[in-house]
C-alpha cells in the first residue's frame, strides 16, 4: 500500500509539473571587446567601469547573463562576449 500512494504522489507531481507554464527567452549576444587591459594595472580601471555600465544599461532593460565566452584570434586572445537572456512576455 506505501508503494501505492509513494507512486500516485510522484504521479501527481509529475503531472502538476508538466501543466506550469514554461518561461520563454529571447537571447542577445552583447561583444564586451577586448579584456585584455583587465589584465593590467594601466587602463583596467576604465575597461572595467566600462564593461560594468554595459551590463547594467542591459540588466536595466530585463537582460541578464547567461554565459559568457571568448574568441581566441592572433590578434587578441581575449575578446569576450556575453549571452544575455529576457523573458518573453
Amino acid at each position: 500500500m506505501k508503494k501505492f500512494i509513494a507512486a500516485l504522489l510522484m504521479t501527481l507531481c509529475f503531472a502538476g509539473c508538466a501543466c506550469a507554464e514554461r518561461v520563454k527567452y529571447e537571447y542577445k549576444i552583447v561583444p564586451l571587446g577586448s579584456l585584455t587591459s583587465l589584465q593590467k594595472s594601466k587602463g583596467a580601471s576604465q575597461k572595467t567601469a566600462e564593461v560594468e555600465g554595459l551590463l547594467n544599461e542591459k540588466g536595466s532593460d530585463g537582460w541578464e547573463i547567461a554565459e559568457i565566452f571568448a574568441v581566441r584570434t592572433t590578434f587578441d586572445p581575449n575578446v569576450f562576449f556575453a549571452v544575455m537572456k529576457r523573458p518573453v512576455e
